[in-house]
């Protein structure tokens, strides 16, 4: 089934707030959700489409998706292809003429250099941009931590945040950006620490995707095959056991309610448990991989983060004394320090930092394998 599961109440109030619509009005929104769990979906299919029918221009650049690319070329050729777009006719010409710019009221922006050259910086064409649009314009930025990866992609986002800075003023709301990440701890450090471009900006999380997720596609297969019965709780149940991830579900959903899946509702119920649970098993076999890959110390600090939560203290007398019997050593606070970085910049990294500085698996599921091997009087794992 290639029907989309809609998501507008969550895209309407975002885009209230950053149409300034709400009393939570914000012109710049950073939003994290884990990897697979819907975000560029419910980015391009959800509130796309509900900033677009408030009147928004929507730009939109992926930069998981040509992740050999420069972000920084990435970023200035989505603007300089809007402006591009924005000549119409003469942007027509232009394009299968082959040009590489554009003349905007006067003003020449080369497409390989919008956010390079002075003369054609992100502020200038995006204010243009905006000024030939005659509407609000919002830049979605996808998976943007992967600018602090490149030489001048800092730099890019100061000069977006400058861009937004000139062009908004008090009660004329004319740029708003969306950054997005499923790498939070990288996202956050657009946003943490007075030297980042968007210091004071929050993270706000995509809630998970939950129950009314299955019941949709229940209903659906409830009423284009009628005879298996879909079973609601169940289907939500196996949906867990896939990490709220709608990417493998909907692939095996979409097997076993083909023309060739079972006929019954038993059959089809019991073999897309046994795959919901094969599923989970290959999951956990990776946070045992992972886990097993790494140094006593940082053993001994992901096992503090995953057994207290975010108000875990990391570095207190008691965490110390038990990353200590874990190293067979003393630890001091350097070190427990140096193992939580290392579990930060691993890739993929098995730990986050908040802006308040707290910690948290990166990976929500880590923590169900940590405590169902507690439960099971299994843990650690041993090599």
């Amino acid at each position: 089934m290639d029907q989309h599961f809609p998501r507008p109440e969550f895209a309407a109030e975002l885009t209230q707030q950053l149409l300034g619509q709400s009393m939570f009005a914000t012109d710049t929104l950073f939003l994290g959700a884990p990897r697979r769990t819907g975000k560029s979906t419910f980015l391009q299919e959800d509130l796309t489409p509900a900033l677009e029918q408030k009147g928004a221009l929507v730009l939109y650049v992926d930069l998981w998706k040509k992740q050999d690319a420069d972000p920084v070329d990435l970023i200035s050729f989505t603007i300089a292809n809007a402006l591009a777009q924005q000549q119409g006719k003469i942007a027509k010409v232009a394009k299968a003429a082959g040009l590489t710019k554009v003349s905007i009221h006067g003003v020449e922006f080369s497409l390989d250099a919008v956010g390079k050259d002075p003369g054609a910086s992100v502020a200038d064409a995006l204010q243009e941009l905006q000024k030939r649009a005659g509407k609000p314009v919002v830049f979605i930025v996808d998976e943007a931590q992967h600018v602090i990866k490149y030489e001048g992609g800092m730099t890019l986002m100061f000069g977006l945040k400058s861009a937004r800075d000139t062009i908004n003023r008090p009660g004329a709301r004319n740029l708003i950006l969306v950054m997005s990440g499923s790498d939070r701890d990288k996202l956050l450090r657009l946003v943490h620490g007075n030297a980042t471009p968007f210091f004071g900006s929050d993270i706000t999380t995509l809630p998970l995707l939950d129950r009314a997720f299955t019941d949709f596609y229940a209903g659906l297969l409830a009423v284009e095959k009628p005879e298996l019965q879909p079973d609601n709780e169940r289907f939500y149940k196996a949906f867990v056991k896939f990490h709220h991830r709608p990417e493998p579900f909907l692939k095996k959903f979409n097997t076993l309610t083909g023309i060739l899946g079972p006929k019954t509702k038993k059959d089809l119920h019991d073999q897309f448990d046994k795959l919901a649970d094969e599923y989970e098993e290959e999951q956990f076999a990776l946070y045992e991989t992972a886990y097993l890959g790494l140094t006593k110390l940082q053993r001994a600090v992901l096992t503090r983060v995953l057994s207290h939560g975010r108000t875990g203290k990391l570095f207190d007398v008691k965490a110390l004394e038990e990353y200590t019997k874990a190293q067979g050593k003393q630890v001091l606070a350097g070190a427990a320090r140096n193992a939580i970085e290392r579990l930060r910049e691993i890739d993929p990294p098995l730990i986050w930092k908040s802006a308040r500085g707290d910690y948290a698996p990166v990976d929500s599921g880590m923590r169900t394998w940590y405590e169902m091997l507690v439960r099971n009087g299994e843990w650690p794992p041993q090599d």
